[in-house]
Order: structure tokens, then C-alpha cells, then sequence
């Protein structure tokens, strides 16, 4: 930026700005009137009087090392010259204090033994901590004013002769020591040097450019040795030609100029950065209100103000083109001023301009940062006001969840996470009818985010493996609530339109949910955790929230009960088809379908699930029953002799090696509720007086909970409940978790009974008490493998 004729760098106003900047003053700024004090060289001579000896082409620090061997008194002579009453500081002391806006932020660094930077402070009436050579601060945290080469208020200390050089920089390295953490912290502006000052050369010394900060230096415009400077790894800043009458006029001008520049009140900056914004970019010839813009958009409050008043669409490009919107789109951490921004244009430019954005976006490949994810979601999600048109809503919609995000905060809000700004999206389409963008956004929300954590080593289990077992979980991009709300409100209400595309979109997701599993989960096609651990196909009554699994079961369900209305043909197929699907969620589907089915008898109806599946297959064992209860009592002899021979030819847990009594149990429970919905069933009544026979003491458990998957046997209600009794007779008990979809205090229950139970527990116990903040798949799953193996059971394995 150009101020008073002098092109300031950037990063070293923003270094200004932030409170990052040193000023790091030499000689000259201490020659100018009414100092007029002497350089290094001219110091060395003035000291040499009445030696008879004289500086010539020596180095000064070498000459007063031999003054001093000569027993001349050069650090009093020098701490003389250098200190009186008659010294006044010049403009240059006070405007370098004046860049400071208070005490507290000062930073000057000198390597000057005279005392005017607290003269200029005492006469500007602030008291900056002073620090002098060889009591330094530390370079990486400090404030106030350091004299690095020592003051004229300690003469033994002041670094002058080549010893003392010596000493600071290499022997006893106080000097360098301070330079060297000073540069790797601060971005450093050197004042009154010369690239052939032998201190440059020192100070260049203790620095390694790649680990320094940015370092500048102002010179003359007739000093003509910029390489010179760039070797020390330093910036020249070149001001004006100075005055032959005042050599130091253009410099004063200078930073007095750029004091003023940061001395500019909110008020002022509010004023002239709203004057620019509202209107047009500047053209690149008018450089001051370009730089001004650019410097203004490096700082939160005045980044503020521009977003304020920015309202013409040019400024989109403007500020693209130098790469003040880059952060947008990538992946770094966003600073305020680009959080600012990303808010601003989805605020101002996300309906009447949206073409404009969509090019922005596209000219960065298509791709968002996070953060304007959220904001251009959460803006457009929740306009109630604007009447979108359908070109514009359904191409956001359709780039937002091209470039879907996790959830991320935004403007200092509480997080917003991506499912509840889906169903804002998804309530936009809803209220403007776009049925195609709203089954865009719910195929969305179902899909799945894999997540791998490392599981237990199991009492029993393959500890000596040295790879640790990998759990893997799936988990929606949206939360129950939100899908739920787009699909009452949204979707099941246009069910004629959209049945068949949403449950080819359902299905589809089940399906590749499944197949993930597969290959991080031991094969299992009688087991889904989903169903275990959900409703079947009816909720219960006076039921919680209900879970995404829930609700994609009712989705499906509602569709497939459409279609079997309306399109029995195309419903005939899908069930015909998903019955044998290795989804055990569809295969209880398709069971669904076909007992909502009309256009079949009871006698058909038997058929269809004898042919098609295994009546005690557990995921659909529910559903098979509750069908089977429908139709008995209507189907035909034979059909009951059927289906009463398919219950007899079970065996549990297979034909080779069957438990005899678990088998007759099974048999026991299906024939005593097959006998229970038809009462003058001889059939059932002698299969079920049968079973009796040989095992007298059976009862009957409590009907099954067909919008529950349960077990017999009630949950038991507290800690001293379960500790009554041994754990192996918990088992039944703790199964009855692996249903349920409320347990949390009987989780708290468990955990607290069996850590006083089984002298192994400990671990596994807060294995558990972490479980707490998984899902309740989850929980079950670690509950029934902690009782199983209690009763020394090998089940857990799978």
C-alpha cells in the first residue's frame, strides 16, 4: 500500500496490525535534528581524540578494541558523547512509537545507546517496559523497548568493541540468543541502517532465513546496492530522494503518515470502507482504494463493514481474481475474514445472482469448503420469503448435495449438521412442489458413512493375534428426526407419484449397506442388527422418536403396501424377487407384502412362504407368524397338514445334531399358537398334546411382540435384581436387550451387577461404560457376548 510516496509491503502492515511487528532501529534514526548524534564510525573517532591515533579504513569495533588494550576508556567516553541534557529525540522517535496504538503493544528493538526512545515516550506520556544488554528479554515474547547492544546508563555493559561483539554474539551468545527467536517470531522492519554497517553483518550472523519471518528495511532511492540487502535476506523499502537540507524529511513523512494510517478510529474506517463497498470495484489504475480494500479485508471488524455494504455482484469476481475467496474452497481452517465472506455471499448472491456464484464455484473446480457448505445450505434452507423459481432452487439443490459436507459451526453459532439443513432444503421443495429435488435430497439423507473402530480381545478369545479386530459401523448422513419429517410431510402424502422410484431408491441403499458389511463382518444372512434392533413392520404404540432404520422400514413398507393396492403385478414381482435377498430386512418385507395381498387365499398364502422361506428363520419369524395366525383359520385341511409338517421337520440347531428338548420347545410355541388361533383345530391341538406328552412341564411363553422383537421373560428392574441370582441365570434376562429399543437404565443395571459378578469384568466394564455413547446396536451386542461368555459359551465369537 501507498502511503506518503513510500510502497509498504503488505504482510508488513498486516504485521503492524496484528501486533507482530518490531521495529528494529540503527544510528540514523538518532542523526537527525536536534539529536544530530554521530554513526558508529564517527563515534569511533570522536572517542580516538588526543590518542593520536585515527579510524581510517579500520572497522570501528576493531579500532576501540585496540583503544581499549591501550587502556584508553572507550565505554565512558562513548556513554559521554552520547548522553546530555542538550539531546532532544527527533520526529522519527516519536511517530516510530506512534505506529503503537498503546504502551502495552510496543516493540522497538535497538542496537542505539542513547536513551531518546524513552525521552519520546515520556514526552508522548506512555512508560514502555525498557530492557538493555546483556538483561534481555526473550525474543519470542516480549514488549517495550530493548537496547540489545546495552545504554549509556550502564557504560561497562555497552557492546562496542570487537570483544564485546565477540562476547554477545559467540562466547556468551546473550545476543544472539535473543536475535535468533526475535526473528522466528516477528516480522522486523530495520530503521536508520545501511547495507555496509558492520552490524548488519552481525546481526545477519545469528539468523537462519528459512526459519526468520519476513524482514524489511527502509533506504534512500539513491542507495543503489539492493542485492546487497536481498543477501542479508532482507526487503528494501525504498523512500523518496531525501532533502540535501533535511536528509531525514521524506522519512519522517513517512511513517508519521503511516502512524496517522493506524491511528484511524473505527468510526473512520466504518466511513470509508462503506463509502467504497457501495459501490462499484475500483478500476486497477485507482491503486490507493485497491490497496486499501485489500489491507481492509486482512481484518475481521473491517472485513465486517464491507459485507455490510457490498451488495454489487461485480465485487464476486473483483475479489476473485485476487484471491480473496480462495480459502472457500479448499480445506484449511478459515480465518473470520473468510468466514465473513463465505456468509456474505451466500447471503446477497444466493437467489437474484445464483448464476453468479454457480460460475465462481465451477471456475474451483466444484468443490466447497465446509464452512460455505453449511452457509450456503443454512441460508437457502431456511428463505421462506423468496419465491424460488424452479431453475434456480433445484440447481442448488442438486450442487449442494453434489459437494455434501459433515457438519461443521458457523458465525459462532451452534453447530449446524447437515441433516437438519437437508430437511430445510428438502421443506423449500416441499412448499414449491418440486417432487424430483425433494427425492434427491431424501436419497441423500439415507446414505451411509462407514466408520472403523478397533474392537475387544474376548476372554477366551484369539488374543496372540497381533492385529486387533476391526469393527465397522454405518451410520446415516441424517438423523432420525429430519428424515422422518420429509417423508410425512413431503413424500407420504404423494405416494402415487413417487412409490415405485422410493423404494427402488430404498432398496438399493439396503442393499450396498449390506455388501459394505459383508466385507467387514463375518457373513451371517440371518442376522441384521438393524432389524434386531428396531421396530418390525409396525411401530408400537406411544413410541419415542423412531430411529432411521424405523423410518426406512416404513418407507418400504408404505410403498410396497401401495403397490400391492395398485400395481399387484408390480408388487407380485418385487416380493417374488426380495424374498431370497440376502437382506434380511427385505426378505421380512416381502414376507409383509404378500399377507397384504387380496388377490391371494389362505391356501396361497401358505404356499407362497412354504416355497419361499424358512419358517423359523429368526430375522423374519415374526412376520412369517403373524401372517400364518391370519390365515390359518381359513386355509384348507391340507394346507394345515402342510404347515404343520414344515413346524415338525425343524430341528434346532441343525438335522445332524439336534437338541432334542430345544427342538420341542420351538415345536411347543408353534403349535400352542397355532392351536390358539383356531381353537377347533384338531390338527394343531394333537401335534401340540404330543410335544406335552413327552415334556409335560412346557408353558406356553406370552404371545410374541410383533412391533417388538423380544424374548419371553421380563426385564428385570434393578442392580439388586440381577445380583440376587448367579450370572448364568442372567442370560435370559440380558437377551431380552437385544431387542428392546429403550434399556437405559437396565444398561446402567447390568453393568453395575456384573462388575461385582465375574472377576475378569473389570475391563470389559468400561469397555461398557464407554459403550454408553454408541448406539444401541452396539450396546446389545456387547452385552450378549459378556453373557454368553459367562456361561462359558464360544457364541461370542460371532
Amino acid at each position: 500500500m501507498k502511503i506518503a510516496d513510500i510502497e509498504f509491503p503488505t504482510p508488513l502492515l498486516n504485521a503492524l496490525r496484528d501486533g507482530k511487528l518490531v521495529i528494529f532501529a540503527g544510528a540514523g534514526v538518532s542523526r537527525g535534528e536536534p539529536a544530530c548524534l554521530p554513526d558508529f564510525k564517527s563515534l569511533a573517532n570522536t572517542i580516538a581524540k588526543g590518542t593520536g591515533k585515527s579510524l581510517e579504513d579500520a572497522e570501528p569495533d576493531d579500532f576501540l578494541g585496540k583503544l581499549q588494550d591501550d587502556e584508553v576508556k572507550v565505554h565512558a567516553r562513548a556513554a559521554e558523547e552520547l548522553s546530555g541534557e542538550y539531546l532532544k529525540a527527533t520526529e522519527l522517535h516519536w511517530n516510530l512509537l506512534r505506529l503503537y496504538p498503546d504502551v502495552g503493544t510496543v516493540r522497538v528493538v535497538t542496537t542505539n545507546f542513547d536513551l531518546l526512545f524513552e525521552q519520546a515516550a515520556g514526552i508522548l506520556k506512555v512508560k514502555p517496559e525498557v530492557f538493555r544488554a546483556p538483561a534481555l528479554p526473550l525474543g519470542d515474547q516480549f514488549n517495550g523497548i530493548v537496547h540489545v547492544h546495552g545504554a549509556v546508563s550502564h557504560p561497562d555493559d555497552m557492546v562496542i568493541t570487537d570483544k564485546d561483539f565477540g562476547r554477545a554474539y559467540i562466547n556468551e551468545g546473550w545476543a544472539q540468543r535473543f536475535l535468533v527467536k526475535l526473528f522466528s517470531n516477528f516480522t522486523i522492519l530495520f530503521i536508520g541502517y545501511r547495507h555496509k554497517d558492520r552490524i548488519m553483518n552481525y546481526l545477519t550472523r545469528a539468523l537462519q532465513p528459512r526459519e526468520t519471518n519476513p524482514r524489511f528495511a527502509l533506504t534512500p532511492e539513491n542507495e543503489t546496492a539492493p542485492d546487497r540487502w536481498h543477501t542479508l535476506g532482507i526487503q528494501p523499502i525504498n523512500y523518496p530522494q531525501p532533502n540535501e537540507d533535511d536528509p531525514h524529511s521524506e522519512l519522517n513523512k513517512g511513517i508519521r503518515e503511516l502512524a496517522k494510517f493506524f491511528q484511524r478510529s473505527i468510526r473512520d474506517w466504518h466511513r470509508k470502507i462503506t463509502e467504497i463497498a457501495r459501490k462499484p470495484p475500483p478500476r486497477d489504475t485507482d491503486k490507493e482504494t485497491v490497496d486499501l480494500i485489500e489491507y481492509a479485508l486482512g481484518d475481521e471488524t473491517q472485513t465486517r463493514f464491507f459485507t455490510k455494504a457490498a451488495s454489487d455482484p461485480k465485487w464476486i469476481d473483483w475479489l476473485d481474481e485476487r484471491d480473496q475467496l480462495e480459502a472457500l474452497f479448499g480445506d484449511r481452517a478459515l480465518n473470520e475474514q473468510d468466514k465473513l465472506l463465505s456468509w456474505w455471499l451466500a447471503e446477497q448472491f444466493r437467489h437474484n445472482h445464483a448464476d453468479k456464484l454457480f460460475l465462481l464455484i465451477g471456475k474451483h473446480n466444484t468443490r466447497l469448503h465446509p464452512h460455505f457448505w453449511h452457509n450456503l445450505g443454512y441460508r437457502i434452507g431456511t428463505d421462506k420469503e423468496t419465491s424460488w423459481n424452479q431453475r434456480i432452487l433445484p440447481r442448488w439443490i442438486s450442487l449442494l448435495l453434489a459437494t455434501i459436507q459433515k457438519p461443521v459451526g458457523t458465525n459462532n453459532r451452534r453447530p449446524v449438521d447437515t441433516s437438519r439443513i437437508l430437511q430445510w432444503l428438502g421443506e423449500r421443495c416441499i412448499e414449491h412442489g418440486m417432487l424430483d429435488s425433494l427425492l434427491q435430497i431424501f436419497d441423500a439423507m439415507i446414505e451411509s458413512n462407514l466408520q472403523l473402530k478397533q474392537g475387544f480381545f474376548w476372554p477366551n478369545g484369539d488374543e496372540n493375534n497381533e492385529s486387533p479386530p476391526v469393527n465397522a459401523e454405518l451410520s446415516l448422513i441424517c438423523k432420525p428426526f429430519p428424515l422422518n419429517e420429509l417423508w410425512q410431510k413431503g413424500l407420504k402424502p404423494k405416494l402415487p407419484q413417487v412409490a415405485e422410484r422410493l423404494l427402488d431408491r430404498v432398496i438399493k441403499h439396503l442393499e450396498d449397506r449390506e455388501i459394505t458389511l459383508r466385507a467387514w463382518q463375518e457373513e451371517n444372512r440371518k442376522w441384521d442388527s438393524e432389524i434386531h434392533s428396531c421396530w418390525t413392520i409396525k411401530p408400537p404404540k406411544n413410541t419415542r422418536s423412531p430411529r432411521a432404520a424405523n423410518v426406512l422400514i416404513e418407507v418400504v413398507r408404505d410403498c410396497l403396501e401401495w403397490l400391492v393396492s395398485n400395481q399387484v403385478e408390480t408388487a407380485t414381482l418385487w416380493c417374488d424377487r426380495y424374498v431370497c435377498s440376502d437382506v434380511p430386512l427385505l426378505r421380512l418385507l416381502a414376507v409383509h407384502g404378500v399377507s397384504k395381498r387380496e388377490d391371494l387365499t389362505a391356501d396361497d398364502k401358505i404356499d407362497w412362504l412354504l416355497t419361499h422361506t424358512e419358517l423359523h428363520e429368526s430375522p423374519i419369524h415374526p412376520e412369517v407368524f403373524q401372517v400364518l395366525q391370519q390365515v390359518y383359520p381359513k386355509a384348507s385341511p391340507e394346507r394345515r397338514e402342510d404347515l404343520i409338517k414344515a413346524v415338525r421337520a425343524y430341528c434346532w440347531p441343525n438335522k445332524e445334531n439336534p437338541d432334542g428338548e430345544t427342538t420341542a420347545r420351538q415345536h411347543f410355541e408353534w403349535f400352542h399358537w397355532l392351536h390358539e388361533s383356531d381353537p377347533n383345530c384338531s390338527r394343531a391341538k394333537q401335534a401340540l398334546d404330543a410335544v406335552l406328552a413327552k415334556y409335560p412341564e412346557f408353558k406356553p411363553s406370552e404371545p410374541p411382540d410383533l412391533t417388538h422383537r423380544s424374548r419371553s421373560g421380563q426385564s428385570p428392574s434393578s442392580p439388586e435384581e440381577l445380583l440376587a441370582k448367579p450370572a448364568a441365570d442372567w442370560l435370559d434376562d440380558l437377551l431380552l436387550l437385544w431387542d428392546r429399543s429403550d434399556y437405559s437404565e437396565l444398561k446402567e443395571n447390568v453393568a453395575k451387577a456384573t462388575r461385582q459378578n465375574f472377576d475378569w469384568s473389570l475391563d470389559l466394564a468400561e469397555a461398557l461404560d464407554k459403550a454408553k455413547e454408541w448406539n444401541a446396536d452396539l450396546w446389545s451386542t456387547l452385552i450378549y457376548a459378556w453373557s454368553t461368555m459367562a456361561l462359558g459359551e464360544d457364541r461370542h465369537r460371532k
